[in-house]
C-alpha cells in the first residue's frame, strides 16, 4: 500500500492532541473525519510506529486486522510534527523536496525539516 503523507501528518496531529496512551479507534476515527480513508489512517499509524515517530506496537491477525498499543509520541515524532504542524511549514517542506527531486518519504521529510528549520 502506498503511504498517504497527508494522512500521516494528520495522524501525528491527532496523536499530539490526545492524552497518553490514546485509543486506536479515536486516532483513526478523527483522521477519517478529516476526509481520509480508514485504510490510509490505519496504514499511516502503522508507518508512524515503524518509523519511530510514535512509541507503540502493532500486530495483525490472519485477516489483516491491525491491533495497536499506542503509548506516546517519541522525541523524533515531536520534532517531526512541530516542524510541519502549520500548513505553511508543511507546504515548504514538500516544495523543497519537489524542487530537489527527492521522493517524499519519512526519512526525507525528517532530513528536510532538519535542513530548513534546525
Amino acid at each position: 500500500m502506498k503511504l498517504n503523507y497527508e494522512a500521516l501528518r494528520q495522524v501525528m496531529i491527532e496523536m499530539q492532541n490526545q492524552p497518553l496512551r490514546p485509543k486506536q479507534s479515536t486516532i483513526v476515527n478523527n483522521v477519517v473525519k478529516k476526509g481520509f480513508s480508514r485504510s490510509d489512517a490505519i496504514y499511516s499509524l502503522k508507518q508512524a510506529i515503524d518509523a519511530g515517530l510514535i512509541d507503540g506496537s502493532v500486530e495483525a491477525d490472519f485477516s489483516n486486522t491491525y491491533y495497536f498499543d499506542l503509548r506516546d509520541i517519541t522525541p523524533a515524532g515531536h520534532q517531526f510534527i512541530d516542524s510541519i504542524l502549520e500548513d505553511t511549514y508543511w507546504n515548504k517542506v514538500k516544495k523543497v523536496l519537489k524542487e530537489e527531486g527527492i521522493p517524499i518519504t519519512i526519512p526525507s521529510i525528517t532530513r528536510t525539516i532538519a535542513k530548513i528549520f534546525l
